[in-house]
């Protein structure tokens, strides 16, 4: 224990010239401290400082002025430093660890300095034996300094014989690192005076910390923050860095001295700088090397330490063993873009604490890593194969273990110059992201370009055209705010909705198929209805839902609201994870439950800091109008419904192959710049199981419109790499059914205009309703006999009376009823043919008109219609979106 006395004559005077005084003392003592500009007297009052401090705080019985100068030292010396007992709240820079949903994958770090911190019992005898070999042998006995060895080091210094000794202890060390104020080590500051105080404090820290546990905390701290060289902070991630040990017990002797020797001079001694390839390529440390003649000599005086003892034959073998560094491993993340999103998010959560790099935080994220897997599986298959030479791609499909099924899909992307994609996979009853890959391959850079930017994020950051995909978000606020039922009828007509001359659309194939109920208009993805129901729905309806979905527009809701009817044709560019998102909330009900990544975040003590809430859904549109979408969207996967989309989309994964229901829609956007596929499986009766909704988007980074004769659609490319991922990670999932809520009723109606039957009718159908919306119901909203005009003694189909719309349409729709009375394939003023629906021979009945039977139409207006790649003009405001390109049709026949 340090005892200060008060010097003779201490309370003499006011405390202003008693402060005075200590002031003029402190100064003198400061300048005895610090060396001349020339000569060796600098080292000769070292010595004599360091020698009044050390006797002081030895607590020799000195008299007179030399005891009265050792005391005033030490007390003045001592003002400001710190209390020692802080060391118990010491906290390290230790990285940031994020993991998967299970805690046991690793995804990635986030880090200022590499440091993991250990406790005392897990450090090795071996270890701390080596340690205080090299660094103080006395530490489990001095009292935080050791007097003979800094008076034998002052006085080597003074001689000047060979370069300058230092005598630090390990706890002198430590105190330098954390315990001193920061004015006394910063740069320029007097060396002399940072070591008395230096030497003060490692006693006054010994004295706060006493006995065994004392030193052993000392020691625990000194492993985990002293730097070993190459970026290694503490002795565990030394051990990691140089040798690729994370247990420490495993360290060899030889390993345990080598590391252990380090601290002395980190970059001087970093054994990377001498380290040299063997034959197999593994990295040699040679035995000349300054390190490795370091090490030898800690495992000669081994002999000297605590625990240790070598026997002469265990001694011979670590003096001949090898050194073999582990080699630099750069810092790779496991699902890299979802990684960096989550490190966006942890600043919010943190808050005041600790930074992300030095907080030492564990995060469990919401990521399935077998989910993730297939998802850059897949991508790299859909998006990176086909763009390889032959052999490269065989290989890489091989590497992959893609099964020969899919093979035929993948060759046929082979030249359509499309070479990224992002797919992102959810629970929509948590918002759980459970797959997230903002590329095809985070870590392709052998491929980057301007049509392939591996690093960019294209999921969360990256903007896109949903095309197609963006029609059941207009269609279920349709549906909820009761403009449209699934029986309403629609017009398949091309018309200039801009005014005469103005923007006029067409569906992908250039066909008009005339009436048409909206099951049928939203199943095979028709554009011109679409956008016949934007205008009875309007754009400020469909902005507000949207944004209640999570959808988040680039320009906000202002870009939806000025591209107009365009708008119905996805080509206001849209986030892939928003859209998603927005599918699972129709999937849940039509309550969305906003995405998240973190589920639980740890500070460096283990206490949770972080636990996310439980889901809050919000309710965007009603159950009944979310089920009417998704039944709609499951026919898009029924081969007895839609047998054009469910021979790339339909899943028969279940038991025996048995069909699983899905609801899916597809999206290609103009120039076939961006393909799209979203869609969702039924909640699985088990809570506790994910509910999955998908979302992909394949193209080009710059938004470069593809190279290719005839260009890949989304049918042809997004939808197969879509199902493959789905496939796969639903394969062993129980097959769930969607589930009808209360509320929907089923009504028979007319199956061209929709609307009760009446004498018009010529067929009927079933058809799901909202309650109260069907035909004679409260709240009907679809018209009777819409579509017929009593004329030549019957009804007959009449378009201009069905179109609800502006006057102005009505030239567009008399002009088409003019060419269809002469029959299918007839082509019109806006570059479209008229054709019937599939699997029809008719519109409906007798055309209005002439009672008087037209002639059929001539040889040269005539062309069977084709399916393919149409294009639907120009993209974003006021271009046609591309829309879902359409197969062939039946060939024409006679009008009716």
């Amino acid at each position: 224990m340090v005892t200060v006395r008060a010097s003779p004559g201490s309370n003499r005077g006011s405390g202003r010239a008693r402060d005075h005084r200590r002031r003029l003392r402190a100064a003198a003592l400061e300048r005895s401290f610090r060396p001349p500009r020339r000569g060796a007297g600098g080292h000769v009052r070292t010595i004599i400082a360091t020698g009044l401090v050390a006797l002081a705080l030895l607590g020799s019985a000195i008299a007179g002025a030399t005891s009265l100068a050792a005391v005033a030292a030490v007390k003045i010396l001592s003002d400001g430093l710190p209390d020692p007992a802080t060391l118990t709240q010491l906290s390290f820079a230790q990285p940031t660890v994020v993991y998967d949903r299970t805690g046991k994958v690793e995804l990635g770090r986030f880090q200022q300095e590499q440091r993991r911190v250990v406790t005392f019992d897990e450090v090795p005898r071996l270890i701390l034996d080596a340690t205080t070999t090299a660094e103080d042998r006395t530490f489990w006995q001095n009292d935080g300094f050791d007097p003979a060895a800094i008076l034998s080091a002052a006085a080597d210094n003074a001689s000047g014989a060979g370069p300058e000794r230092g005598a630090s202890t390990i706890t002198q060390q430590l105190v330098r690192a954390r315990l001193l104020p920061s004015d006394v080590v910063a740069p320029g500051a007097d060396r002399y005076i940072r070591k008395a105080k230096e030497l003060i404090q490692a006693n006054r820290l010994t004295e706060a910390f006493p006995g065994e546990t004392g030193k052993q905390e000392i020691i625990t701290a000194y492993l985990n923050e002293i730097f070993y060289g190459h970026d290694a902070y503490g002795i565990a991630a030394a051990a990691q860095i140089y040798f690729g040990v994370s247990d420490l017990a495993k360290l060899t002797p030889a390993q345990a001295a080598l590391l252990a020797g380090l601290p002395k001079s980190p970059s001087t001694l970093d054994p990377y700088r001498y380290a040299e390839p063997d034959q197999d390529g593994h990295l040699v440390v040679p035995k000349t090397a300054p390190p490795v003649v370091r090490r030898d000599w800690i495992l000669t005086n081994l002999a000297g330490s605590r625990w240790t003892s070598l026997t002469p034959a265990e001694l011979s073998a670590a003096l001949a063993e090898p050194v073999v560094l582990a080699g630099e491993t750069p810092l790779r993340y496991n699902a890299p873009q979802f990684t960096w999103q989550v490190r966006r998010q942890l600043d919010s959560i943190v808050g005041d604490g600790p930074s992300v790099e030095t907080g030492g935080y564990q995060v469990i994220t919401s990521l399935d890593w077998v989910d993730q897997q297939q998802a850059e599986r897949w991508l790299a298959a859909g998006a990176i194969a086909p763009n390889l030479p032959a052999k490269a791609s065989a290989k890489l499909l091989a590497q992959l273990k893609i099964p020969k099924s899919d093979r035929s899909w993948i060759a046929a992307l082979r030249g359509k110059d499309l070479h990224n994609g992002a797919l992102v996979a959810i629970d929509y009853r948590t918002g759980d992201v459970l797959a997230y890959a903002g590329s095809a391959g985070y870590y392709r850079d052998d491929l980057a370009s301007r049509k392939f930017e591996p690093k960019y994020d294209a999921a969360g950051d990256g903007a896109r055209q949903p095309g197609s995909a963006w029609k059941p978000i207009l269609y279920a606020t349709a549906f909820d705010t009761k403009k449209l039922t699934p029986g309403s009828l629609l017009l398949d007509i091309a018309t200039q909705f801009g005014g005469r001359g103005g923007w006029a659309p067409h569906d992908a194939d250039q066909l008009e198929r005339g009436p048409v109920l909206v099951r049928k208009a939203l199943q095979y993805s028709l554009n011109i209805p679409a956008i016949r129901v934007l205008q009875r729905v309007g754009n400020g309806a469909v902005a507000d839902r949207a944004e209640a979905f999570g959808i988040r527009f680039t320009g906000g809701k202002t870009a939806f609201l000025q591209a107009g009817l365009a708008g119905a044709l996805g080509t206001v560019e849209v986030r892939p994870l928003d859209l998603t998102s927005a599918y699972g909330a129709i999937a849940n009900g039509g309550a969305h439950v906003p995405t998240r990544m973190i589920l639980e975040v740890r500070d460096a003590t283990g206490k949770v800091i972080y636990h996310a809430p439980d889901p809050q859904p919000t309710q965007v549109v009603s159950p009944q109008a979310a089920y009417l979408v998704t039944d709609i969207l499951a026919g898009n996967t029924d081969p007895r419904q839609n047998p054009i989309w469910a021979a790339p989309l339909e899943l028969r994964n279940g038991p025996g192959h048995r069909h699983r229901p899905t609801a899916v829609k597809t999206g290609t956007a103009s120039d076939a710049r961006d393909l799209a596929t979203y869609g969702y499986v039924a909640p699985p009766a088990d809570p506790a199981a994910p509910a999955l909704a998908v979302g992909l988007w394949m193209g080009n980074s710059d938004h470069s419109m593809p190279r290719a004769k005839k260009p890949a659609i989304s049918l042809t490319a997004a939808a197969p790499l879509w199902h493959a991922f789905f496939r796969d990670v639903t394969n062993k999932m129980p097959v769930a059914k969607f589930q009808k809520p209360k509320g929907i009723v089923t009504a028979s109606i007319d199956a061209w205009s929709g609307g009760r039957p009446g004498p018009w009718t010529r067929a009927r159908t079933s058809e799901l309703f909202v309650a109260g919306t069907q035909p004679g119901g409260n709240r009907a909203v679809d018209p009777d006999g819409l579509l017929y005009t009593q004329s030549c003694g019957g009804w007959r189909v009449d378009p201009l009376a069905a179109e609800l719309g502006p006057r102005s349409w009505d030239v567009d729709i008399a002009n088409w009823l003019q060419r269809a009375r002469r029959g299918p394939g007839v082509l019109g003023p806006l570059d479209s043919r008229t054709a019937y629906f599939w699997n029809q021979h008719s519109w409906g009945g007798p055309l209005f008109g002439s009672c008087q039977r037209p002639k059929p139409a001539g040889r040269h207006d005539k062309q069977p219609g084709h399916g393919g790649g149409g294009h639907g003009g120009g993209g974003g405001g006021g271009g046609g979106g591309g829309g879902d390109p359409t197969p062939t049709p039946p060939a024409p026949t006679s009008p009716p």
